[in-house]
């Protein structure tokens, strides 16, 4: 699994590569992540012009977010809201580390 680490308010994008179930109406994707501490942050998915993954591989989904606390972030819940009500999807496992400052820390391989 591979780690990466942000600053606190720094906008991160993540990118996921699965089949979504069928779309009944109008969806939208919501990742909750949440660190040790418990403090969670929501992403959300955005429009494809507005990503680069996307846009480098068009069946991916982009999400977006800014963590407000510093700490080590699991994936922990993934959904998709539709006019039918709310579908849940196994999460993929992701992990990234918010510092404190807003300083970018570079890769790191666990």
């Amino acid at each position: 699994m591979r780690r990466m680490a942000y600053g606190v308010g720094q906008t991160i994008e993540v990118c996921l590569q699965f089949e979504l179930p069928p779309a009944r109406g109008l969806r939208r994707v919501v990742a909750t992540f949440v660190n040790e501490h418990g403090a969670f942050t929501e992403f959300t998915d955005v429009p494809a012009e507005a990503s680069d993954c996307v846009l480098q591989e068009p069946t991916r989904i982009a999400l977006q977010g800014r963590p407000a606390y510093p700490g080590s972030y699991t994936l922990e819940r993934l959904r998709v809201e539709h006019l039918s009500g709310v579908t849940h999807v196994d999460p993929p496992r992701i992990r990234f580390e918010v510092k404190g400052t807003s300083d970018v820390v570079a890769w790191r391989l666990p």
